[in-house]
């Protein structure tokens, strides 16, 4: 799926969407002001869509006007999904909105950010956990031309989508987990993973990680003589999902890259390009810092302590020679980090 978006004025949207299957009309739902949605089917035909193969017959156009939505121009809350994916193509508030292009990196499996959810209501739209966004459509979503205040975040594949965000002049920040602590979430959801696959109406949702899911749901987490030998026989599709999640998405171009150290020398020369660059283990430095370069004076808010379950296994892993490889690139560039942030703020709680 693909789209573009163009805003005439207020009450006149002009967009095209090609849905997954290309032979389908496609059709979007729109609402005005939390109201009552109506659906619409495209009736424009873009020639220059099908001749670049995006779509069987080009008819996959919308020219919404007052005409076709009632109320379009005067409407404070609109906003129009694709009615087979659901997924938001526009949205339109009332100020305040923040007149930025923010990219918030979150490589954590658990992306948990307070900061991110505090900041959803300064934009116009906003869309996270963007890595579940098919590659084709996340490069429209980053590409928005109809507004200047977009936050994207989650997991986004830095290196691939470098010079579309260097040409949108995005703002990048990222919040650096220590490599343990972030394994041991890894571990955890793995294992959480694991137990819902038992039921085979949501075995499909973790289909694709069946060897990191089994992996985990094996690990005798009380053992640590137990655990050095697992992890010195892990399989190598669980290696490659559980190593070096911070240097992954920083350097490669695709998910199931086999990281080299060339990787490590582009995820560090492309950490340099980011904004706003914070460590877990200096928390309201972070937020004070992201709040004072979005000009908000908003009270941060605070931070989320690591759950004591997660705490302990990182220190058992820590412990482990048999990890070091899954967390090496990681933490040679979390402890860059630490080390600049700890500079800069003289002082700070314990990582």
């Amino acid at each position: 799926m693909q789209y573009f978006m163009n805003v005439l004025d207020p009450a006149h949207l002009l967009f095209w969407v090609t849905p997954n299957d290309m032979r389908q009309t496609p059709r979007v739902r729109i609402m005005l002001d939390r109201g009552a949605a109506i659906e619409i089917e495209a009736g424009v035909e873009f020639a220059n869509i099908k001749e670049w193969g995006w779509h069987a017959t080009g008819l996959c156009g919308f020219d919404v006007t007052e005409a076709v939505c009632p109320g379009l121009g005067a409407a404070h809350h609109v906003e129009i999904y694709d009615c087979e994916t659901n997924f938001l193509l526009y949205r339109r508030i009332p100020a305040p909105q923040k007149d930025v292009r923010l990219l918030g990196l979150d490589y954590t499996v658990a992306q948990e950010n307070p900061l991110r959810d505090a900041l959803f209501g300064q934009f116009q739209i906003s869309y996270f956990g963007v890595q579940s966004i098919p590659h084709e459509l996340l490069r429209c979503v980053i590409d928005l031309h109809y507004t200047e205040s977009v936050f994207i975040y989650g997991g986004v594949l830095y290196q691939r989508y470098e010079e579309v965000l260097r040409q949108r002049k995005y703002l990048s920040t990222i919040l650096i987990a220590d490599p343990y602590v972030e394994l041991a979430r890894r571990i955890l959801w793995l294992r959480r993973a694991a137990e819902s696959a038992q039921d085979e109406t949501q075995r499909w949702r973790t289909e694709h990680l069946r060897e990191p899911c089994l992996f985990a749901a094996e690990l005798d987490l009380a053992n640590p003589v137990a655990l050095r030998k697992a992890f010195a026989r892990i399989d190598t599709p669980t290696f490659q999902w559980l190593a070096n999640p911070l240097t992954r998405h920083l350097a490669s171009m695709q998910p199931d890259e086999v990281l080299r150290p060339e990787h490590w020398q582009a995820a560090i020369q492309n950490l340099s390009r980011f904004d706003v660059i914070g460590h877990r283990g200096f928390w309201d430095a972070y937020a004070a810092t992201m709040l004072d370069v979005l000009g908000l004076d908003i009270a941060p808010p605070p931070e989320r302590p690591i759950p004591a379950e997660v705490a302990s296994l990182a220190d058992a892993l820590a412990s482990l020679s048999a990890v070091s490889d899954l967390v090496a690139m990681d933490f040679d560039l979390s402890d860059k980090v630490y080390s600049a942030v700890e500079k800069q703020w003289a002082v700070g709680p314990a990582a």
